[in-house]
């Protein structure tokens, strides 16, 4: 995230001193600097998590990226369960899920294919997705099919049984969150049957595949150098070249091992971003290849190469307090934004159901759309799709239930029973996603018929409210 984008900041400080000051201003203004505000304040709590994730592991680390992947939306839907805005919460949960699966990954799939043409990915932790999506959809559709059907026929406490089957499936819906973090961090019982062999990688279908991150870092170090001025940058392009070959080397042993007699590995004297090349242009379905590399001696701990990119592991204790920092700021924030919701619909004329389904989810999720782009313009479309459809699984086996669960403590229950427009759209949507990444390719057409569906669901909800 540029830096410039931190300079939100400000927005979240006056929204703060407004509301401590009880300044008398339009509600339209107190939202918009809320909302401002919440933005940066999430990138940081990202930045915090990963920065902490480098030293507890991969394992632990995954399972922070899942904890606080959407913690603003968490945050945010407490606060509204407290003002009583249940609608709002309720139709939170539909949009944040439908912003990921809809319009972050169309957005993300058309500007990438654009750029790049057809872009490819694994299919198999894309089949994951969509089973996960499928769970969340039975979760998130049965309670409102059974009101339905109770309600012609003619049924009593209706109401009340809505609840208690939404308290039901909230728990099961945890069960399911917790048997993926078991399956996608911790690998449990995730190895090929005796006498079969792997075919493909290890995929984390919940949290996306954040272990090539330190890797990736020095891939783009190594292109930004390469187009630079600076005078001795040969000698520290070879020295890259070397961190590199050392850091594939312990993977390239066993297949060297394995490779019949004579056969050469490719040289790695190209360009450094080429194994990303490569693994973009790789057809779906197929095993990653090996990078073949001659082994190479790790460079001196204090050469400038590895000083400039950032190899040394961030304080852990200064990520832990700006995690705890910007988690407290978007709670702050979060309280002023919930606060002038209600004010601003009747200032505008909009219906709570569209502020919850379209504007809260773009305000909670925004700095991982910037994220996500970035991602597609790199071709790494599997970190697109766990991005987008890990997000959608994560809300749905979660946060949905989280507030199901907390609303026994707030004004008014909240139940997992949505309209007919959102569970519609739901469906839809999901059905969508299942058909265009089957194949493990996409194209920007795909993309863009996932934004048309989310503008007609968003034109809908306008006019005539969920």
């Amino acid at each position: 995230m540029s830096r410039w984008f931190y300079s939100l900041l400000l927005f979240a400080a006056l929204a703060v001193v407004l509301e401590l000051l009880q300044v008398e201003v339009p509600p339209l203004v107190r939202f918009v600097c809320a909302a401002l505000g919440i933005l940066p304040l999430a990138a940081l709590i990202g930045r915090a998590v990963e920065a902490v994730a480098e030293h507890t592991g991969e394992r632990i680390g995954g399972l922070l990226f899942a904890t606080f992947g959407n913690v603003t939306e968490l945050i945010i839907g407490l606060f509204a369960l407290s003002e009583g805005l249940v609608d709002v919460v309720r139709a939170s949960i539909i949009g944040s899920i439908l912003g990921n699966i809809l319009l972050v990954l169309g957005v993300a799939t058309t500007i990438g294919c654009l750029k790049h043409g057809r872009l490819r990915f694994e299919t198999r932790p894309a089949s994951q997705y969509a089973s996960l999506l499928a769970l969340c959809i039975a979760g998130l559709l049965l309670p409102a099919v059974a009101e339905l059907l109770a309600s012609r026929a003619g049924q009593s406490h209706i109401v009340e049984r809505g609840i208690q089957l939404s308290d039901f499936i909230a728990i099961l819906l945890l069960v399911g969150y917790g048997a993926s973090i078991l399956f996608s961090v911790f690998r449990f019982r995730d190895h090929p049957a005796e006498g079969e062999e792997a075919t493909g990688e290890s995929f984390e279908p919940v949290l996306g595949a954040r272990s090539e991150a330190a890797l990736l870092r020095l891939l783009t170090y190594r292109q930004r150098l390469a187009h630079s001025n600076l005078p001795n940058k040969s000698g520290m392009l070879r020295e890259l070249d070397r961190t590199l070959q050392a850091m594939v080397a312990p993977e390239s042993a066993p297949a060297a091992a394995g490779s019949p007699p004579g056969s050469g590995s490719p040289s790695a004297s190209g360009p450094a971003s080429e194994p990303v090349q490569k693994e973009a242009a790789r057809p779906a379905g197929q095993p990653s290849p090996v990078p073949q590399v001659q082994p190479a001696q790790p460079p001196h701990p204090q050469s400038p190469a590895l000083q400039e990119t950032g190899e040394h592991k961030p304080n852990l204790w200064l990520a832990l307090l700006v995690l705890a920092a910007a988690t407290a700021g978007v709670a702050v924030v979060s309280d002023i934004l919930v606060a002038s919701i209600e004010p601003l619909t009747q200032l505008l004329g909009w219906n709570p159901a569209f502020v919850g389904l379209v504007f809260l989810p773009l305000i909670g999720g925004l700095p991982e759309y910037f994220n996500t782009i970035n991602m597609a313009l790199d071709k790494r479309m599997g970190m697109v799709l766990a991005a987008s459809a890990g997000s959608s699984i994560q809300i749905a086996l979660l946060v949905a239930p989280i507030l199901v669960l907390c609303s026994l403590l707030a004004p008014q229950r909240l139940d997992l029973v949505f309209s007919i427009v959102e569970i519609a759209v739901l469906a839809l949507g999901a059905f969508l996603f299942s058909e265009i990444t089957h194949d493990g390719e996409l194209v920007w057409l795909e993309g863009l018929l996932l934004i048309l569906l989310y503008a007609i669901m968003s034109g809908t909800v306008f006019l005539f409210g969920a």
